[in-house]
């Protein structure tokens, strides 16, 4: 029977290497060896779920209590707050809870992971937003899915907006809710080893930091998994005004991925939603050729976020509103596309290279 200590050293992928193949040797049959190097979903790491939060006093509450409420071993999980310096109750509320609380003023996300990922005392590391809140069977079936190859780095999940949304944010979802979605922090789940191989998120990127961690992984030959069931439930920007915000600093982030990945995908992504943004534009220089062309491309848009989104939004107001969202989305992307090359224009690409750079120095 092979014991827990065992499974502990596969799942370290990378750390003690040799008292890892001395173990291995004593495995007396090519049966056990066979179970040790596929440990299954019976085997359950430990996990450091990671919350970061700023100025977070009126989700903090409800997102603890569904980390605590998970259908996880206890005294396999511990819970880390790292919190950008709060002006309101965030930090009141989470000391109320058994959790670490870790605090840094300095900016970023990409900061705030990697510190969060040095503290750590678990096999694998889980990153949960703030205001949002997990499904019990969470954290089971991601910790699950990630012990059943020693390829597999990091694990995603589906996300929604809770039942209680606005109007507004569930058009938004109906429109951002994506079945087959990697790259993003919000629910996904690391084999520690492979953070810290990794060196944590890059610092260097101010927005999309999840997905340059991934182009890393997959280069380097690790594999990610999406279980296609929504695990979590967050609320998308409350205002148009924000949701623009929002889709600007995804724009920039787009740019400065590419900058750093040189990834075809990114930038024929980028070409692509440039290209959805003025194609409307065209079509309206012949009035009596828009009004045909114009309802005809809307309503094959409208078939396309149907067959894609959640079932929950196969409403016809929700599906209407799609065309305006995305394209007021696009609206944001470019600006946020402009706004990066500008800055690259004025700064060079010194400052990012050597942002990236200190991003990946070794941790002591």
């Amino acid at each position: 029977m092979i014991t827990s200590r065992l499974l502990w050293h596969h799942f370290r992928t990378d750390r003690q290497p040799v008292e890892k193949i001395v173990r291995l040797s004593v495995i007396s049959s090519v049966a056990e060896r066979d179970v040790l190097m596929n440990v299954g979903t019976d085997y359950l790491p430990s996990v450091s779920v990671v919350i970061p939060s700023l100025n977070s006093e009126r989700t903090l509450g409800k997102c603890l209590e569904s980390v605590f409420s998970q259908d996880y071993p206890k005294d396999k999980l511990e819970v880390i707050l790292t919190d950008g310096g709060s002006k309101d109750r965030t930090l009141e509320i989470g000391r109320k809870y058994p959790v670490r609380i870790l605090v840094d003023e300095k900016k970023g996300r990409g900061r705030a992971y990697n510190k969060s990922i040095a503290e750590a005392k678990s096999e694998a590391i889980a990153f949960l937003d703030s205001d949002a809140y997990a499904n019990p069977s969470w954290l089971r079936e991601v910790a699950s899915e990630l012990v059943k190859e020693p390829s597999i780095a990091a694990v995603y999940c589906c996300q929604k907006a809770p039942p209680d949304s606005s109007f507004l944010q569930r058009c938004i979802d109906t429109v951002c809710y994506k079945r087959d979605r990697t790259g993003h922090a919000n629910g996904v789940i690391y084999k520690t080893d492979l953070l810290l191989r990794a060196k944590g998120f890059n610092e260097g990127l101010d927005y999309l930091q999840e997905d340059e961690l991934e182009h890393r992984f997959i280069k380097s030959g690790y594999q990610s998994r999406n279980i296609e069931k929504v695990l979590i439930l967050h609320y998308p920007r409350k205002t148009l005004k924000n949701h623009i915000g929002q889709n600007i600093e995804a724009g920039i982030g787009s740019v400065m991925l590419y900058s750093h990945t040189k990834d075809k995908k990114v930038l024929f992504n980028i070409a692509c939603r440039t290209i959805g943004l003025f194609t409307p534009l065209i079509f309206l220089s012949d009035m009596k050729y828009a009004l045909i062309a114009l309802p005809i491309l809307a309503s094959i848009y409208i078939l396309y976020v149907a067959y894609k989104t959640h079932k929950d939004y196969h409403k016809l107001r929700c599906l209407l509103a799609a065309p305006f969202i995305t394209y007021v989305s696009l609206i944001g992307e470019f600006i946020g596309y402009l706004s990066a090359i500008a800055m690259k224009v004025k700064y060079g690409l010194n400052s990012l290279q050597k942002s990236s750079i200190a991003a990946t120095t070794p941790r002591r």
